[in-house]
C-alpha cells in the first residue's frame, strides 16, 4: 500500500469520526438554539413514554380484569372476568352479550390456599355491576357472582366452564384457573394522590434523562425526581397499602412484594445520581442508569408475589388480614 493510500484511508477515518460526532452533538446544538422548543417536545416525549409506561403495568397487572373472545361451539363469545374486588362486594363473571344462542355456563370456585372443597354456581342471563378502581359500571350478559370474601389480601380460585349442548363443558382458561383477589376500601382522595404522585415521578425522572442527554440543566429535575418519588411511593403508597391490605410495607424486609421492592430498587440508584450531581458536579452517567432502572422495573407486573391470605394457616402475607 503506498503513502497516498494511507493517507487516504486515514482521511476518510477521520471523515466518519467527525460525522459520528456531528451526529451526536446535533441534539446539544439543537437544544441551544431552540431551547423553549426542545423543552417543550422533551416535556411531551416524556409524557408520551409515562403513558405507555403506566398503560403497561396497568394491563399485565395480576388485578386487571380478564377480557377476551372464547370460541365455542355455538360461535364466539366475549367475555370479562374480574381479578380483583373490594371486601363485602360479590365477584361478577360474565359472558358478555351478545351470548351465542343455546350456550351455556357454570362456574367452579374455591377459596385459593383453602382445604375447600370445589363448588359449583350457574350462570344466568342479567345485568352486573363491575368496578375497578373505585369506578363501576354495568354490562348485560350471561353470568354470575361469587360470594365475597371477609378477608384483605384472600383470594379466590375459579374456573369458567361453558357448553353450547352438544358435548362436555370445557373452560374457557383450559387447565388454568383465574384468581381474584380482595382488597379494602381505599378512599378515592388518596388513591387519586397516589397515582398523581407515581406518574409525576416517572415523567421527572424520564424527563431528567432527556436533559441530561443534551447536556442540560437537569439538577433541579433530580431533586424534583426524588421528592416524588419519595412522596409517591414511600408516603401515599404504603397509605395505599394500609387501606388495601392492612400493613404499611409489603416489601423487603418483610415480604417480596415487588410493588414496594421495585421503589426501593429505584430509590436506590436516585440517591447517589442526586449526590453525584451536588453543586457544580456533574455526572451525567449516574443519571442514565438511574432511568435505565426505572424503566426496567416498571416492565416487573404490578403486585407480583403481592399481598396474600392462606386460610390453611389463618395469616397472610403482606397483609393483617
Amino acid at each position: 500500500m503506498g503513502r497516498n493510500d494511507v493517507l487516504v484511508e486515514d482521511d476518510g477515518s477521520r471523515r466518519e469520526a467527525a460525522t459520528f460526532r456531528d451526529a451526536m452533538q446535533t441534539p446539544k446544538t439543537f437544544a441551544k438554539k431552540r431551547p423553549r422548543l426542545t423543552a417543550a417536545l422533551l416535556w411531551i416525549l416524556a409524557g408520551v413514554a409515562t403513558l405507555a409506561c403506566f398503560a403497561y403495568q396497568d394491563r399485565t397487572g395480576p388485578t386487571y380484569p380478564l377480557e377476551g373472545e372464547y370460541e365455542t361451539g355455538a360461535g364466539p363469545v366475549r367475555y370479562l372476568f374480574l381479578r380483583s374486588e373490594t371486601l363485602g362486594r360479590d365477584l361478577a363473571i360474565v359472558l358478555l352479550d351478545p351470548v351465542p344462542e343455546g350456550l351455556e355456563g357454570f362456574v367452579k370456585y374455591r377459596r385459593f390456599r383453602s382445604d375447600d372443597p370445589w363448588k359449583t354456581l350457574p350462570m344466568a342471563p342479567g345485568t352486573f355491576t363491575v368496578s375497578r378502581r373505585g369506578r363501576t359500571r354495568e354490562v348485560e350478559g350471561v353470568g354470575a357472582e361469587l360470594p365475597a370474601l371477609a378477608e384483605r389480601a384472600g383470594k379466590v380460585q375459579y374456573f369458567v366452564l361453558v357448553s353450547a349442548g352438544d358435548g362436555k363443558p370445557v373452560s374457557v382458561t383450559g387447565k388454568n384457573p383465574v384468581h381474584a383477589r380482595y382488597k379494602g376500601k381505599v378512599p378515592a382522595g388518596v388513591l387519586l394522590a397516589h397515582i398523581l404522585a407515581v406518574f409525576a415521578s416517572m415523567t421527572l425522572a424520564i424527563r431528567t434523562v432527556l436533559e441530561a442527554l443534551v447536556d442540560g440543566r437537569y439538577t433541579w429535575m433530580l431533586w424534583a425526581t426524588l421528592v416524588s418519588l419519595l412522596l409517591g411511593a414511600f408516603v401515599l403508597g404504603p397509605l395505599v397499602q394500609l387501606y388495601a391490605f392492612g400493613v404499611w410495607w409489603s416489601g423487603v424486609p418483610f415480604g417480596f412484594d415487588w410493588t414496594d421492592n421495585k421503589v426501593l430498587v429505584e430509590l436506590l440508584f436516585w440517591l447517589p445520581a442526586v449526590f453525584l450531581n451536588l453543586g457544580k458536579r456533574r455526572n451525567r452517567a449516574s443519571v442514565y442508569v438511574a432511568g435505565a432502572v426505572t424503566l426496567a422495573v416498571y416492565f416487573i407486573p404490578h403486585s407480583l408475589f403481592g399481598s396474600e391470605f392462606d386460610y390453611r394457616t389463618g395469616t397472610g402475607r403482606g397483609t393483617a388480614g
